[in-house]
């Protein structure tokens, strides 16, 4: 195949990065910060990009609790921490009910398979090289492969449909898991390069015929972009050139992409429609009166890799996290100083009342200013949205003072109040805000990333490390000439509502690619 089938293709329908926000009114009365500092984002212009690596950026994860890459010596090995593991639990409920919504229900298969359940794989797989394999003395001492740590689910899971598909009224089956996928790798510490890596949200449909089949492909992309934008991480989606990824495994491939700070891009989900080539090799299908019939299989996976890259889009160039109140476990702290019982009550009902509103609070009272300091420190470097000083009322009559510091700005807002419960009203408008600045950080800096560009100015982007979204033909030859350029590689392809001038031929084209800078 040297050209695309333009229906194999992603139409443009908001193909380009989402808008940033527009402001919201203030929620309360937010002065800068006292100490005059000013918020650079790490994905600003001036910010920390030209100097970012992913070292830094893991030492930032763990200074935050979020995960620490030291303790184990393997490519790619993470302890999550304490905080990381509450922001993967927010991802877990999040990606639960985007899949379950689209019909998909929850499996759990082994990691730990018989060498033979991959043979299969092989014959449109390469899997030399590609595998971990596990055993006890006796099966090392004999050389003997016995059992092997599965690199995809489709081995397992295609194993199990051999055996539970036999009619069409069987069909469809959606299925999806939460899993680790082990794979080799020799060296680096990359927190997106894991031998063994994890919070891997893979789900398969089996279906009975193309029609269905390719209707499934269509919802299992429209699932994947809600995720993402559920996860307000925006992705650039497009279809994969077969030529330069793995077309043996699929007949369309759609891959979602994140620009990095340093002007690269990384992959955070695929949607894979894989026809039958696995049906056939696996033995999976129904039978009627016309004889056996291999099923349509659609495949994908998103992963762990969307917390990371909405950490990182969210990061100050400091290092510290702003969270978006969706995703944040904590999205108001509060500290009271002191007080006396009647303002203690008054706290734990402040805390109590934003439960009521569907915001999650915490409360720490404490007399130690040294304490408060080092909470708020904290939660600083979490990137809580909102946090709140509560100080005691010195005397009868006083009105208890409250602080609220928003994590986008650090502006701060002063309030007074009779009670401190009353200021759950106020907080959930103030929380909203905190929601639209991290929109507009990310989402700026992801348009900022992206430019249109024609034969004229291609290259000059590609070098500039920012990521060009320029016409090009669906063929091999385009595809393969614009990576020739040792400039940057065609991430996707996207449908153009009108035709354009090829980058690389000059002739009309119907498709427009995205061209990311090369590593």
């Amino acid at each position: 195949m040297d050209e695309l089938d333009l229906s194999a293709i992603l139409p443009w329908d908001q193909g380009e990065p989402p808008a940033p926000p527009r402001p919201r009114a203030d929620a309360l009365p937010w002065q800068p910060p006292r100490d005059g500092a000013t918020v650079i984002p790490l994905t600003a212009a001036d910010g920390a990009a030209g100097r970012f690596d992913m070292r830094r950026f893991a030492g930032w994860l763990r200074d935050a609790d979020v995960i620490d890459q030291g303790p184990i010596e393997l490519p790619g090995a993470t302890v999550t921490l304490p905080y990381g593991m509450r922001l993967m639990r927010r991802f877990d409920g999040i990606v639960r009910q985007v899949y379950e919504r689209r019909g998909y229900e929850e499996y759990d298969y082994p990691l730990l398979v018989p060498s033979s359940v991959l043979e299969p794989s092989r014959k449109i797989m390469p899997l030399d090289g590609a595998l971990l394999f596990a055993g006890d003395d006796a099966d090392w001492g004999a050389e003997r492969k016995r059992m092997v740590l599965t690199p995809t689910g489709e081995g397992a899971v295609y194993t199990h449909w051999a055996q539970m598909v036999r009619t069409s009224a069987d069909l469809p089956v959606r299925a999806y898991r939460r899993t680790r996928y082990f794979r080799p790798a020799r060296s680096g510490r990359s927190v997106f390069r894991a031998i063994e890596a994890s919070d891997v949200y893979e789900f398969q449909a089996c279906f009975a015929d193309d029609a269905t089949a390719r209707e499934g492909f269509t919802d299992a992309v429209a699932m994947a972009r809600r995720l993402c934008a559920e996860m307000h991480v925006p992705a650039l989606w497009g279809t994969r050139p077969p030529w330069t990824n793995n077309a043996g495994v699929a007949d369309v491939t759609v891959g979602g992409d994140v620009p990095l700070p340093q002007g690269t891009t990384i992959q955070v989900g695929s949607v894979y429609q894989q026809g039958r080539r696995f049906s056939e090799i696996y033995g999976v299908g129904y039978r009627d009166r016309t004889g056996f019939h291999h099923t349509h299989h659609v495949t994908g996976a998103l992963t762990r890799r969307l917390v990371l890259m909405h950490l990182m889009l969210g990061m100050d160039a400091a290092g510290e996290l702003l969270v978006h109140p969706d995703l944040a476990p904590v999205q108001v702290a509060v500290t009271l100083s002191g007080g006396d019982a009647q303002e203690q009550d008054e706290a734990r009902a402040l805390v109590d009342q934003l439960g009521r509103l569907g915001v999650t609070g915490s409360l720490d009272i404490t007399d130690d200013r040294k304490q408060v300091g080092r909470l708020h420190q904290r939660w600083r470097r979490q990137g809580v949205p909102l946090r709140v000083y509560l100080q005691s009322r010195r005397r009868p009559g006083d009105r208890t003072r409250a602080v609220v510091v928003r994590a986008d700005t650090r502006h701060e807002a002063v309030l007074l109040t009779d009670n401190a419960a009353q200021l759950a009203e106020l907080l959930p408008a103030a929380l909203d805000e905190v929601g639209t600045g991290y929109l507009a950080r990310t989402r700026e800096f992801v348009r900022r990333q992206c430019h249109p560009a024609d034969r004229n100015n291609v290259r000059e982007i590609l070098a500039a490390r920012a990521v060009a979204v320029t016409p090009l033909r669906a063929t091999r030859e385009a595809v393969t000439e614009a990576g020739s350029w040792g400039l940057g590689e065609v991430l996707g392809l996207r449908r153009l509502t009108e035709p354009a001038l090829c980058v690389v031929t000059g002739e009309p084209t119907s498709t427009v690619a995205y061209l990311s800078p090369r590593r």
